[in-house]
């Protein structure tokens, strides 16, 4: 059984580093955005068994449960790693054979973008890293070993050796849509220049009027 987590900060707090090219408001919009697009993938993916979102406030999870995800609000856990297990940890619990996240802020993610993440067999630690190379956007385990997690800089380092050290194989793949995060204002600007796809991103950003994100109503607005 393959299982799929995907992490949901709220989406007022999120995409705090966009604060020198967005106001709260467009970040809010601009986080619900690229969520939602990931949850679609994962949901139009047939391979996937079961989808578990782990986020931190009653809106995140609303958006999550339009996509047939089941929620889990864990306001309690603080970072992505946390976050991320305690996913992993329910998918154990239910008996996953496989488990996979791909972070909420990959806009691009598409439902063959997470077949090629289920390819290579198992067992196997599959990765793909942020367009720096350091960072981990999706991780996928199999079978889905007691992995340390470590989200963040230079986590690709620390999974491959995390990964060594219990014997696992690891496969990196280079993805370019899986490796464009949405973090910094350069990332906006490689999401604006990689295509249509990308732009569109943007402009459904702007079309969310930003005090109805947590009621998931979509308004016409401005393009930032």
């Amino acid at each position: 059984m393959i299982v799929a987590v995907v992490p949901i900060k709220s989406f007022t707090s999120a995409k705090s580093r966009l604060g020198d090219r967005l106001d709260a408001d467009q970040r809010a919009c601009l986080a619900q955005v690229t969520t939602d697009r990931v949850l679609r993938a994962f949901a139009e993916c047939e391979a996937i068994d079961e989808r578990i979102a782990v986020v931190e406030d009653e809106a995140a999870g609303r958006v999550a449960a339009l996509r047939k995800f089941d929620v889990m609000v864990r306001p309690d856990l603080w970072g992505q790693s946390a976050v991320v297990e305690a996913g992993f940890e329910e998918g154990r619990r239910r008996g996953a054979d496989t488990v996979l996240t791909v972070s909420a802020d990959v806009p691009l993610t598409r439902p063959k973008d997470i077949l090629q993440l289920l390819k290579p067999k198992g067992p196997v630690v599959v990765m793909v890293s942020d367009r720096e190379g350091l960072g981990t956007n999706a991780l996928r385990l199999s079978p889905p070993v007691q992995l340390r997690l470590h989200f963040g800089p230079d986590s690709l380092c620390q999974f491959k050796r995390e990964a060594e050290l219990m014997g696992v194989p690891v496969k990196v793949i280079d993805n370019p849509r899986l490796r464009l995060d949405v973090d910094t204002g350069d990332d906006i600007d490689a999401l604006d220049a990689s295509g249509p796809e990308g732009r569109q991103v943007l402009i459904d950003a702007g079309r969310i009027r930003a005090d109805q994100v947590k009621d998931d109503i979509w308004m016409p607005g401005a393009r930032f």
